[in-house]
């Protein structure tokens, strides 16, 4: 009886281990160069200054749908491809919605995608993520 217990927690941790750390997710969006600079005190990008603040970079990413940047936090700016992840064949991009909501909507399908939650909407998967690096005032954003 103690054997059959042993090999049943064992099986269970190994079968959790694999499943549980593999918090990968496959792109849906393809891969597309994205080398983006800027600094955060030119005018088009006040918003990024403050947390929660996002704008929309036109003419980058997938089918140059655009790039969404977003204040996570003081220290974290996130970017993600505009291309909504469920409508890749015919070629839309999310909106933006008020500043300092932290979402972004499809205009076809209406999903939200939860920009303060890792660009996650409720079902499905999320919008594509770029690296992002700061330096001070100054961003890049690339693949």
């Amino acid at each position: 009886m103690q054997t059959k217990i042993i090999y049943i927690l064992l099986f269970s941790s190994f079968f959790f281990a694999n499943t549980a750390c593999d918090d990968t997710i496959d792109d849906i969006i393809p891969d597309v160069p994205v080398n983006i600079e800027f600094n955060l005190k030119e005018p088009q990008f006040i918003n990024l200054n403050v947390v929660m603040g996002a704008v929309k970079i036109d003419g980058y990413g997938y089918r140059n749908n655009g790039v969404v940047v977003f204040r996570h936090s003081d220290n974290e700016i996130l970017a993600f491809d505009a291309t909504c992840p469920k409508h890749i064949d015919i070629n839309v991009s999310v909106n933006l919605d008020a500043n300092g909501s932290g979402t972004a909507t499809c205009p076809h399908c209406g999903t939200v995608y939860y920009l303060v939650n890792y660009g996650y909407p409720k079902n499905g998967y999320p919008l594509k993520r770029y690296q992002v690096l700061r330096n001070g005032d100054y961003v890049r954003i690339y693949n």
